[in-house]
């Protein structure tokens, strides 16, 4: 005869999350990435504490934020999206029918992080780009670009989306 089952100590509780339940786009943060930054998946679902299965759900659907290029990118483990800041931030945005722009995301970075005024648009994607410049190909949060890529996320930055 089998034993009843005793309930287990350790307990898996998913976070609910729904679409309407995201945080606003002005209260997330990605410490240490600016607006123009490339985040990962890991990084993203950890910052707005979702569930990787269902943001994944969420993207297959077409429902989450735009995807940079897979092949900006070297082979990681887990093989995660990429994604950028801004582009996440304008899509919590329209997740509450607010509107936000690239160009006002990098701004309000350039400002906010780096202490840059820069009201310009093509001054706003220049700094931009001198910046990831500068950072080089490795960025925080293991995102890796292989050479042609980076010079592909440069060249983005520069021009109007």
């Amino acid at each position: 005869m089998l034993a009843p089952s005793m309930p287990s100590s350790a307990t898996i509780i998913k976070p609910l999350a729904t679409l309407a339940s995201l945080p606003p786009a002005n209260e997330v943060v990605f410490p240490g990435l600016f607006g123009w930054s490339p985040v990962s998946t890991g990084s993203l679902t950890a910052t707005l504490r979702l569930d990787r299965g269902l943001f994944a759900t969420w993207r297959c659907r077409g429902i989450g934020p735009t995807e940079l290029p897979s092949t900006w990118f070297r082979p990681a483990p887990g093989r995660p999206h990429y994604y950028m800041v801004s582009d996440v931030q304008a899509w919590l945005a329209a997740r509450r029918g607010d509107q936000l722009d690239t160009a006002t995301t990098w701004r309000l970075s350039l400002a906010r992080d780096l202490g840059q005024e820069v009201t310009d648009p093509t001054e706003v994607r220049k700094l931009a780009a001198l910046y990831a410049r500068a950072a080089g190909p490795r960025l925080p949060g293991s995102v890796t670009f292989t050479p042609a890529g980076f010079r592909g996320y440069l060249a983005s930055l520069l021009s109007s989306r």
